[in-house]
This record gives structure tokens, C-alpha cells and sequence, in this order.
């Protein structure tokens, strides 16, 4: 579990590296590296749920229907001072 948590991590850190640096992707370069990180991320993401036994889509299917209502992931929220603007 640690190891599969860490190698997410880094595929996070390697898209932000991407987008820091507006870079192609070395492998396929037709694509942004951020986008190619990201897919890397997900596809780990699912491995590690697979992995737990997880019901992965049914979560995020909840969660963005709870994060949906909430007042602070609405745009005047975001936009207030103090709000989560990035």
C-alpha cells in the first residue's frame, strides 16, 4: 500500500513538473506530459482500488454529487478572499 501511494504520488508530481514546464511528453509526444501524468495517476489510482477491493466509481459518483452542493466549491466561494482558488 505505501509503495502504491508513493508511485501516485509521484505520477502527480511529474504532471506538475509537465505543466510547470509546458512540456510534450517524451513518450508520446503528441500529447502534454501533465495530460499523459495524469493518465498515469488514474491508472494507478484503479490499480491500487482494484488492489483494496474498492468501489472506485461508485465513490466518485458520490462524492461529486456531495462536493456539488457544498458552498465552498461554488464560484463566489472560490472567489472570496480565503477561498480555494487553485
Amino acid at each position: 500500500m505505501p509503495e502504491m501511494l508513493c508511485l501516485i504520488h509521484s505520477e502527480i508530481s511529474e504532471a506538475m513538473e509537465g505543466y510547470r514546464k509546458d512540456l510534450p511528453d517524451d513518450k508520446l509526444p503528441h500529447r502534454l506530459a501533465v495530460e499523459v501524468e495524469l493518465a498515469d495517476a488514474m491508472i494507478r489510482i484503479g490499480d491500487l482500488a482494484t488492489y483494496l477491493g474498492c468501489d472506485l466509481g461508485g465513490a466518485v459518483v458520490e462524492k461529486m454529487e456531495f462536493n456539488r452542493t457544498r458552498e465552498d466549491h461554488k464560484l463566489e466561494a472560490r472567489k472570496a478572499a480565503g477561498g480555494k482558488a487553485f
